[in-house]
């Protein structure tokens, strides 16, 4: 029994409860990691102080080393959670150079919750108050006395009332914490899954990729779930060969349930064990054990996902119930070729695309109906025409792409990755590629790539606000994916948040330390505050594997210094050594940011007005030199822009 009353902290619309270290926004959970959790805490305990950066970290972090950024990305994570609008502040203020203060008034709430507030002890209680009342209006009052006792019972029937008043509210409160830690802990479905590629046991060697195929198998089918976000394969495929256990891997994840399992093949049969991890306490909310034939392996992964779908959902609707997408392959063969494919698939390198454009070219002629395979055959072809892998030249990567698109949607209408696919080879066509992109959400509501290549789609369309909720939830579903972290920074920089930029970009480079476009983008914002020594560093060490970034880099901290011939050398440098490669309008931008708006309204004038250029003209920072000037506007109206 505790008898410790439960503390709030109440602000807005939201309520922190420290006891179970949730916080609620009008008693809905926010899902928040265990260190932004405790920020908010510190924050909140603090409200209305100045608490500084180092301050913070030394709460956050005791006796442990962490950089400012750790700090920078808690705060960035928790505004986002916050709702707070970029520069608009309504909850986090910060103090620039010194740290950081929670602004919103806050209400600090201790309600007693001692088990043994049950009805029988406040109906006890109504019971004295109300004898109070009768003993004082039943005792003789002389008459010399009667007015003071009439003042006397007046005061006695107040305090009775207010003991019974007190008495509900008391007993109330009881009740309804009680209600939430029930319905918290009785909660059937987590909110959030990572299925985890399965553990293959045994030296048969086409088991390799067998547990990511059981994995893959049921994020498909669990993916419709309306009430449980279920990350795609794309964020668990690089733990098929992990080193780490599953509790850690979902933290990473930042989710509140692992579904972690093995898979063992010996000759013909197969043997399939899985369990539901809750992360919050490592029980075991769900196991299966099942044996079956080999060649029945789509039936039993059938099995496993209903089984896991009916025990986190009580009642499917008919919508998650129907799943057309996920149809078997005729053959074994097809299958494993499709399965290695997709491992291959999943490590975005020009080598690894070749290898598994081969392993699904194998699947879709072992199977020619195999729709899943053409899907992602055809993904393949338009990453190698869209990224520049090159793996054939251009305009044949455009004809396989499409051919392999139509044939999967042909034999399957319902496969969302084809959808994603033929929304972004609808280059020409932007309602038509809308269309297909919200068809892939509605066929699968969960798939972070899908949501990326929409974020991006929908800034081109300038539409900025909708790009950054969307490249939010890529992020939210592929939270260990650093080009993710990069394209969600992109849209922050758009939106000005260069905090919340930069902490996303610092992300990428801890997920993957070499990742330059990330190191790039932070020693923009490093030159954009004027942190030039810092920037200069960041552009040099760049040079140790992108040159022509790096110059570019340096070029850029000179536009923002007003060095304009320092600038102009390095742009000559790009000129000789890599003529093309940088985009003309970052040269524009240049230009502008260094006082030379005749030049760069002439630059600006030989650029056509793609939908991407249209797009920066409108948001891009770099650009607001140049925006209010007559010649601005005359080059809206040569190329018939109304407006931006």
């Amino acid at each position: 029994m505790n008898d410790e009353p439960s503390l709030f902290y109440e602000f807005g619309p939201f309520r922190v409860n420290v006891a179970e270290r949730v916080l609620e926004k009008n008693d809905e959970l926010v899902s928040l990691t265990p260190k932004v959790f405790e920020t908010l805490l510190v924050l909140v305990e603090h409200s209305g102080h100045v608490l500084a950066k180092d301050d913070l970290i030394s709460r956050l972090w005791p006796d442990t080393f962490v950089e400012e950024s750790s700090l920078t990305q808690n705060i960035s994570l928790l505004r986002r959670a916050l709702d707070e609008a970029p520069g608009a502040p309504k909850y986090i203020e910060t103090i620039p150079k010194r740290g950081y203060r929670f602004v919103a008034d806050v209400r600090r709430l201790s309600i007693d919750t001692h088990e043994t507030t049950t009805q029988e002890s406040i109906s006890t209680q109504l019971m004295i108050a109300a004898q109070i009342e009768e003993e004082v209006s039943d005792a003789p009052a002389p008459a010399a006395i009667a007015q003071r006792s009439a003042s006397v019972l007046t005061r006695y029937r107040l305090i009775a009332a207010t003991v019974v008043g007190l008495i509900l509210i008391v007993g109330i409160a009881a009740a309804y914490v009680t209600y939430r830690k029930r319905a918290t802990a009785n909660r059937i479905a987590p909110a959030s899954i990572a299925i985890l590629p399965f553990k293959t046991i045994g030296n048969a060697e086409k088991t390799d990729v067998l547990g990511l195929g059981m994995a893959d198998a049921l994020i498909i089918r669990l993916s419709h779930l309306n009430q449980t976000t279920v990350l795609p394969t794309s964020s668990v495929s690089r733990y098929t060969n992990r080193d780490k256990g599953a509790v850690e891997i979902g933290k990473d994840l930042g989710v509140e349930a692992v579904l972690d399992g093995t898979v063992q093949r010996e000759g013909d049969q197969v043997r399939i064990t899985a369990q539901l991890i809750r992360l919050a306490d490592g029980k075991s909310i769900w196991t299966a054990n099942v044996k079956q034939d080999y060649r029945d392996l789509f039936a039993l992964q059938d099995a496993i996902s209903e089984q896991l779908a009916a025990s986190l959902i009580p009642k499917l609707s008919a919508h998650e119930t129907d799943h057309p997408d996920n149809r078997s392959p005729a053959n074994q063969e097809a299958y494993e070729a499709y399965l290695t494919g997709l491992y291959f698939w999943n490590q975005r390198s020009k080598e690894s695309l070749q290898k598994s454009a081969e392993y699904f070219e194998l699947a879709t002629k072992k199977d020619p109906n195999y729709a899943q395979a053409y899907a992602l055959l055809g993904d393949v072809y338009f990453l190698s025409y869209a990224d520049g892998y090159d793996l054939v030249p251009p305009n044949d990567a455009l004809v396989k792409a499409n051919a392999a698109i139509n044939k999967a949607l042909q034999l399957n209408e319902n496969i969302a990755a084809a959808h994603v696919t033929k929304a972004g080879l609808m280059r020409m066509d932007p309602e038509g590629a809308d269309r297909e992109y919200r068809r892939a959400l509605e066929l699968n509501p969960n798939q972070g790539i899908g949501h990326m290549r929409y974020a991006q789609f929908l800034f081109n369309q300038r539409k900025l606000e909708e790009a950054v909720a969307h490249a939010r939830r890529a992020v939210e579903l592929d939270p260990i994916s650093p080009v993710a972290h990069i394209s969600y920074g992109f849209m922050l920089s758009m939106s000005r948040d260069n905090e919340g930029a930069a902490a996303q970009y610092t992300k990428a480079l801890e997920l993957q330390p070499d990742q330059v476009v990330a190191r790039y983008n932070i020693a923009n914002v490093y030159a954009q505050k004027h942190m030039f020594k810092e920037a200069m560093a960041e552009f040099d060490r760049i040079g140790e594997k992108d040159r022509i970034l790096s110059t570019l880099g340096r070029a850029y901290v000179y536009a923002n210094s007003k060095k304009r011939d320092a600038m102009r050398q390095e742009l000559s440098k790009l000129d000789k050594e890599s003529p093309g490669r940088i985009g003309p309008l970052n040269v524009v931008a240049l230009y502008g940011l260094a006082g030379d708006k005749e030049t760069a309204f002439d630059l600006l004038d030989k650029i056509d007005p793609v939908p991407f250029v249209l797009a920066r003209l409108k948001f891009d920072p770099d650009l607001d030199p140049l925006r209010g000037e007559p010649r601005f506007g005359d080059y809206l109206s040569r190329h018939h822009i109304d407006k931006l």
